[in-house]
């Protein structure tokens, strides 16, 4: 891990770019430990995989229990696009389809989960 020197030799004055950093664990902790800014491939590969964030966890929306889930809400709270038009049962029925606009939804689902996560740890 380099982000402990982070802090040395002057480096606590200038900007902190992490790259490829993955899972919500170490996004926190690379956070707590200064970094301004990060990029990754997570949210949306999670997503083109069936797999949704949400503050509850993963949720893997290619399970069989989703594909009855109507009116549920990926994430009850959460205010993208994709809450706020369709449920769980529909996005399911996507992924078992194979149809493209399951991946931009979840994918769209995921980016903004990741933002607002973002915006309330600042």
């Amino acid at each position: 891990w380099m982000m402990p020197l982070f802090n040395e030799n002057g480096r606590r004055d200038k900007c902190r770019h992490l790259l490829g950093i993955a899972d919500l664990e170490s996004v926190k902790n690379a956070v707590i430990h200064g970094v301004d800014s990060m990029d990754s491939s997570y949210p949306t590969k999670l997503a083109r995989h069936g797999t949704l964030m949400t503050k509850e966890g993963l949720i893997r929306i290619k399970r069989g229990k989703h594909a009855k889930s109507y009116g549920i809400k990926i994430d009850e709270g959460c205010e993208c696009l994709t809450c706020a038009h369709y449920d769980r049962a529909y996005l399911c029925h996507l992924f078992k389809a194979n149809e493209l606009l399951g991946l931009e939804l979840a994918t769209q689902h995921n980016i903004y989960f990741m933002n607002q996560l973002m915006s309330q740890m600042r």
